[in-house]
């Protein structure tokens, strides 16, 4: 499918209620390769003793900027796609920062993508918070099955 950057901006940021929620912004996007931000909130803190986030909060972006850029992978905005499985390393707990979130895709089949992914405070993208990997199912919009 050829990017869009608009239309995968729009998809992301506005189709998607929990990314608007938390108020998840596309930074980037091409063919294998996504970048999102999630700016902080303060009920993203899971630790409020040493004012950390919450884990779960960085296994959602995981989860999401893997999602997307699983989408650069079909060949119309009309194919499904998936969570089927998803590991997340917790590297160093995330501060009371903005978070960033890049995906790659590691391997396209017909049926599965598989990405993996990185999470950074976006003052400092050297110091890495987690690292991941999904598998998404790709189902296209003629297949039957």
């Amino acid at each position: 499918m050829e990017e869009n950057f608009d239309a995968f901006k729009h998809i992301f940021e506005e189709l998607i209620p929990f990314n608007k929620f938390l108020g998840m912004k596309l930074l980037e996007i091409e063919k294998d390769f996504a970048k999102a931000i999630l700016p902080f909130k303060p009920e993203f803190i899971g630790d409020p003793r040493a004012n950390r986030l919450h884990g779960g909060i960085s296994a959602t972006l995981i989860d999401v900027i893997g999602g997307i850029v699983a989408m650069t992978a079909l060949e119309s905005f009309d194919d499904k796609i998936a969570t089927v499985d998803m590991r997340i390393d917790y590297l160093r707990p995330g501060k009371a920062l903005d978070v960033i979130g890049e995906s790659r895709i590691i391997r396209r089949g017909s049926r599965l993508v598989v990405t993996e992914m990185k999470l950074y405070h976006a003052e400092n993208p050297t110091i890495l918070l987690a690292v991941g990997k999904g598998v998404y199912s790709v189902k296209k919009a003629n297949d039957d099955c």
